[in-house]
């Protein structure tokens, strides 16, 4: 059931938000959660041209957001014509009722999939001197996972 009072859990993903999108949906067939997947206009803030997607739940709505770099970067990048050169990372919000459980198997199920550790951004050519940012995204993943990748 729905609960009104609702959480919310954000951090950035080191693959493609295409990728993203279909880990998320493969982890959630085989759980046996149904989704429905919707698109939305695009996060002006991260990129301009990729739209958000939605996969909703019963007890969660999974937000991936393209993010293309930073908007100092996106416009030099843009001059230059490297942008169409590299892929973005993702910035995933969860939005979820009062059970974190659920959520918690979700990403933990999403991390064992992933090729490489998901809160690594660094590999990225636009994020490779975001490490702060990278610190706390694994701080993020290590509180939310049962289990961690070094």
């Amino acid at each position: 059931m729905l609960s009104i009072h609702r959480r919310k859990w954000e951090t950035f993903v080191g693959i493609p938000q295409n990728q993203a999108a279909d880990l998320f949906k493969g982890v959630l067939s085989q759980n046996k959660i149904p989704y429905k997947e919707k698109r939305r206009p695009p996060f002006y803030m991260y990129d301009s041209k990729h739209e958000r997607i939605l996969l909703e739940t019963d007890e969660m709505t999974i937000t991936l957001i393209y993010v293309s770099g930073d908007p100092l970067t996106r416009f030099f990048s843009g001059m230059v014509g490297s942008r169409k050169h590299f892929e973005g990372i993702t910035f995933l919000s969860v939005t979820y009722s009062d059970n974190k459980r659920v959520l918690r198997q979700l990403l933990t199920d999403l991390q064992e999939l992933c090729q490489t550790s998901p809160w690594i951004i660094t590999n990225h050519p636009r994020f490779q001197f975001a490490y702060l940012l990278q610190a706390k995204n694994r701080l993020k993943w290590k509180r939310m996972c049962t289990w961690e990748r070094d």
